[in-house]
């Protein structure tokens, strides 16, 4: 050998191994890779997590949402009732007053409660005329009668919503009750009008329905979440934490609840701080002017994804420390779950979610490929959800086509009479309806209405429906058909009640009109009075059709309906119409009311029904506005065109009612609005 290749061969070292190379290259592959990884699932189950709890929060302040709004309209129903039966402006006399505000109250289960009175307005003076207390269910609750006292604050608090809304909440739980108790109050119609600032002694007394409710199953029920509820000037009604509802006061000031205020959506999420102190919050505007709040420490909600912090990175050092000795050894088994994650990745690419992987280590390439196999799963759920919730809609669009076939034709006439119809849901599928068969010289025509709209309204007006189709076949056929309207009702009753198992109810008027006799006999379960308008002289005369009777479906069997008569002449129009007419309210809360209703009408009377009704709908959709109907609507202008000359046999005439001096106490809505 050369002396000059030895000495080069000498000179020559090894500084950096293959073997080095390898592993140094591996580390650091290791390190990048699970690197990744790890702050990858990270990011991504802490945005999981807050997803989750805004989720969470959401359905937690929609659920106590909505059990204020299901016990605040129940309520509503019991206090409108009260005030029908004890007017606090002309109360009768006292045993009279008390027992007939008891046969309200008794006859439900929410109100522990009711107290009718005024509120004086320019001496800020609540004077209880009758207070009735379910002395039971007082008892067991520790409820004193003297929780229909009001401080001069709480006072001015209702009088403010009173004056402005009709109706109020306010929180009763104090030190001296061991129970939290929420009042809610409702004003007699017209009520809600500004008083002038410059004369309030003007201001006529108000009268007011109080009742009280109790807190205590709620408090239970919710115990362990965080959620708030108060009125739209922040006052608290309820709290989950009995500290906080016992304590009263005001969330004016809390970010949430500005952020609520301020929102012109329903519900929102909010990331705030308080004090350095972050949270997460849910805020849920449900209706009837009240905040629903929602809020978690972020610290607390996110107490799980800083475990899985900790455990991801014991998991990726121990995962370097067995690469850094056996790499060379493993690589190949290290890369081959990556390939496998890599081809499943492809699959999801191409539509194909149904994967399973099978997880093969216990490391973070496990955990990746557990938690890919989770949402290739859950991506599968999601379409097979939108493909479900897309079928159902169709069904429900069906559904709303059949019901569209249940409603007479907008137009009818024949020799005797012509009637201009109007049907419009609030929803997709309504629960008005309205319908007319006639045999021989009679034709009997009704109007109803089930409580709230949707599906399960349809269903029941289907049901009732169907019910006066047999009753026309059994007309048609028998001649001796009663055609007594407190008859068909009482029938109708019982298939509505069995339909909905007490848990729908619908109001109901059906009236008979006699073409030979010139008469119309009537009963009605619990709707709206039809207007009977007359020609008199140069001007119009209305007479409301009232008559007293219960909503179908509250009970199986008992139930009574009044049946009056009426004389009908000839260009006599009858109005049926529905209470989404006269409850329909702008977007600034202000209801269309009766007194507009009538005004409408009677300017359109002379030109026909047809007039009648575009005339209506046309005002009525101008004060609606851009907004979704709060209720469905239903109208039905008949003129009596033509009437026969036979004589009536002897009977006893029905006075004629004036609408604006008398309310029928059968209603449930507010006619008076």
């Amino acid at each position: 050998m050369d002396k000059s290749q030895t000495a080069a061969s000498k000179s020559f070292r090894i500084r950096f191994p293959v073997s080095t190379k390898m592993l140094v290259s591996v580390v650091v592959l290791l390190l990048v890779v699970i690197g990744f990884i790890n702050i990858s699932a990270i990011l991504l189950i802490q945005e999981d997590k807050q997803f989750y709890t805004y989720q969470s929060q959401s359905n937690e302040a929609n659920l106590v949402g909505q059990n204020f709004i299901n016990s605040a309209k129940y309520s509503f129903d019991t206090l409108r009732l009260s005030l029908a039966n004890v007017n606090p402006a002309s109360p009768p006399p006292a045993a009279k007053a008390e027992s007939l505000l008891k046969a309200v109250v008794n006859n439900q289960s929410d109100l522990i409660l009711v107290s009718v009175g005024r509120i004086n307005v320019a001496t800020k003076d609540w004077a209880p005329t009758t207070t009735v207390l379910r002395e039971a269910e007082a008892k067991k609750l520790n409820v004193p009668a003297t929780a229909t006292k009001l401080t001069p604050e709480q006072l001015e608090v209702v009088m403010t919503a009173l004056q402005k809304e009709g109706y109020a909440f306010l929180n009763l739980a104090g030190a001296s009750l061991e129970t939290p108790l929420l009042a809610i109050f409702y004003a007699e119609a017209g009520a809600a009008k500004p008083v002038d600032p410059t004369n309030p002694v003007a201001a006529p007394p108000i009268s007011v329905a109080m009742g009280v409710i109790s807190l205590k199953a709620m408090v239970e029920e919710l115990r362990g979440m965080n959620v708030s509820v108060t009125d739209l000037n922040g006052w608290i009604l309820f709290d989950t934490d009995p500290a906080v509802v016992f304590g009263g006061g005001s969330l004016a000031r809390d970010p949430l609840f500005r952020k609520a205020y301020g929102s012109k959506v329903s519900s929102g999420t909010f990331d705030y701080r308080i004090d350095e102190q972050r949270y997460l919050g849910t805020y849920v505007r449900p209706g009837l002017n009240l905040v629903v709040l929602s809020r978690v420490e972020w610290t607390k909600a996110m107490r799980a994804t800083y475990f899985m912090m900790e455990r991801f990175m014991v998991l990726g050092g121990m995962a370097i420390g067995m690469g850094i000795l056996f790499a060379v050894l493993f690589s190949k088994n290290l890369t081959a779950p990556i390939a496998r994650l890599y081809g499943a990745t492809q699959e999801v690419g191409k539509g194909n979610f149904d994967l399973d992987l099978g997880v093969q280590s216990k490391d973070e390439i496990g955990a990746l490929t557990n938690s890919f196999n989770m949402m290739s799963k859950k991506i599968s759920e999601l379409f097979q959800e939108s493909a479900l919730r897309i079928r159902l809609e169709n069904e429900i669009n069906i559904a709303s086509t059949v019901q569209q076939t249940l409603i007479p034709p907008e137009v009818f006439s024949n020799e005797n009479i012509y009637i201009r119809s109007y049907y419009k849901s609030a929803s997709q599928c309504g629960g008005d309806w309205w319908g007319f068969f006639g045999v021989g010289k009679k034709l009997c025509i009704m109007i109803s209405d089930a409580t709230g709209h949707g599906l399960p309204s349809a269903l029941i007006t289907a049901s009732a429906r169907s019910c006066f189709s047999c009753m026309h076949k059994l007309a048609a056929e028998d001649p001796d058909f009663s055609f007594s309207p407190s008859a068909m009702l009482s029938y109708a009753n019982r298939v509505v009640f069995d339909a909905s198992l007490g848990k729908i109810n619908m109001t109901f008027f059906v009236g008979v009109i006699d073409f030979e006799y010139g008469t119309l006999t009537y009963a009605n379960a619990g709707h709206n009075p039809p207007w009977l308008f007359r020609k008199d002289g140069d001007g119009t005369v209305i007479q409301s059709l009232m008559a007293l009777g219960t909503r179908l479906g509250e009970n199986r069997s008992g139930a009574e309906f009044e049946e009056k008569t009426v004389t009908l002449k000839e260009n006599d129009t009858l109005f049926l119409y529905t209470d989404g007419l006269m409850e329909g309210r702008d977007s600034s809360g202000v209801m269309y009311g009766k007194k507009r209703t009538r005004s409408v009408v009677e300017s359109a009377i002379e030109s026909g029904p047809q007039n009648v009704v575009n005339t209506l709908m046309q005002d009525f959709m101008n004060h609606n506005g851009e907004k979704e109907l709060d209720d469905d609507i239903t109208l039905a202008v008949a003129r009596i065109l033509k009437i026969g000359a036979a004589e009536l046999p002897p009977q006893k005439e029905e006075e004629p009612v004036v609408e604006e001096e008398r309310t029928n106490p059968g209603i449930s809505t507010d006619e008076a609005a």
